[in-house]
């Protein structure tokens, strides 16, 4: 009996070792498949901006890097320039309505942890600005979100309005 014990311990270890998934891959993505998978992301978030705007009453223009604006108000003075101190207004929400965050924040533009997407904007704007922003995922929270609010993989809406530059 203590020898069938021994035996089905031994079998029962030698099963349990860590190998290989057979229905999985054990190679790495190639940089072409991983460059093919940003591609269709980057699609697929396109289309679905293309068609919230298309929904909405809202004329965007999109920039070269896939930030798309809108200008409630133009204000007036210097542009928003790296190393500014901006104080600003802004809500957040999903593309979908779902409120995210909302308050008022300075920032050091280009020094802050804030989004490319936000910095980008931020940069379009003068004293007095009221811009409407549609933010893709790869400008602003990426695959991860923030961990709180905004999940991964999110497309964000920013209204953000600019009361100081220092």
């Amino acid at each position: 009996m203590r020898t069938v014990c021994i035996i089905l311990i031994l079998m029962l270890a030698v099963s349990c070792q860590n190998k290989p998934d057979s229905n999985s891959s054990s190679k790495a993505p190639s940089e072409a498949d991983l460059i093919e998978m940003n591609r269709s992301l980057i699609t697929r978030d396109r289309g679905e901006i293309t068609e919230f705007i298309s929904k909405s009453d809202i004329p965007f223009t999109e920039t070269g890097t896939g930030l798309w604006y809108n200008v409630i108000t133009e204000g007036n003075g210097k542009k928003v320039v790296t190393g500014d101190n901006v104080t600003f207004d802004f809500e957040c929400t999903l593309i979908s309505g779902e409120p995210c965050y909302s308050g008022s924040q300075t920032i050091r533009v280009g020094y802050a942890d804030a989004g490319s997407g936000v910095t980008e904007g931020l940069q379009m704007m003068t004293k007095g600005s009221d811009y409407l922003f549609i933010i893709p995922p790869y400008l602003a929270y990426g695959h991860t979100g923030d961990g709180d609010m905004i999940p991964g993989r999110a497309i964000l809406l920013y209204r953000i309005r600019i009361r100081e530059i220092n």
